[in-house]
C-alpha cells in the first residue's frame, strides 16, 4: 500500500474532530491489523476508487466514545447507540473521506466515493474493498477513549 494514503486520512480525521466535535484526537503509531474483527462498537466504512488505486476508509468507535462525540456535535447527551448514532458515524465517515480525498486531489489522485455503509456491534466482519492489500490501523486516544481509523488501498498500476 502506498504510504501517501494514510496521512491524508488521519489529518481529515483530526481536523473533522476538531471543528464538529471541539474535541483533538492523539494518533498513535500506524500497525497492520490482522483481524476482520472491528475493534470498536460501531464502525462506518466507505469503498473508495480512482484510476490509480481502490480501497477503504472504516472509522470504528467505542460506545463511550462515539457518545462523547455526539454530546460535542449535536449538543445533547446520549445513553447508547442508536439510529442517531449510527446517522453520526456515517457522516464522520462522509466527513472525514471528503477531507482526505480534498488532499489526495493535491497529489493527483482522483477518487470517487461510496456511500458509507455503518455496523453495529462486536464480532461484525469488516470487508476492505481492497481484500488483497494490507489494512493500516492507527489507534486514537481521547478523552473518552479510544478510537481506530483503518486505512486499505492497492494500486491498480
Amino acid at each position: 500500500m502506498n504510504v501517501e494514503f494514510i496521512n491524508p486520512f488521519l489529518s481529515s480525521m483530526t481536523n473533522v474532530l476538531a471543528t464538529m466535535a471541539s474535541l483533538v484526537p492523539q494518533a498513535n503509531g500506524p500497525q497492520i491489523k490482522h483481524s476482520e474483527l472491528p475493534p470498536g462498537d460501531i464502525t462506518g466504512i466507505i469503498p473508495m476508487s480512482s484510476p490509480q488505486a481502490d480501497g477503504t476508509l472504516a472509522l470504528s468507535f467505542s460506545e463511550p466514545v462515539i457518545l462523547h462525540i455526539a454530546s460535542n456535535m449535536l449538543g445533547d447527551t446520549f445513553s447508547e447507540i442508536d439510529d442517531e448514532i449510527a446517522d453520526l458515524v456515517g457522516e464522520l465517515t462522509n466527513m472525514v473521506t471528503g477531507g482526505a480525498k480534498k488532499l489526495l486531489e493535491s497529489k493527483g489522485y482522483d477518487f470517487d466515493m461510496a456511500t458509507p455503509t455503518v455496523i453495529r456491534g462486536k464480532g461484525q466482519k469488516i470487508t476492505h474493498a481492497s481484500s488483497s492489500g494490507a489494512v493500516i490501523i492507527v489507534p486514537f486516544n481521547t478523552e473518552a477513549g479510544d478510537f481506530y481509523v483503518e486505512v486499505c488501498f492497492k494500486n491498480k498500476r
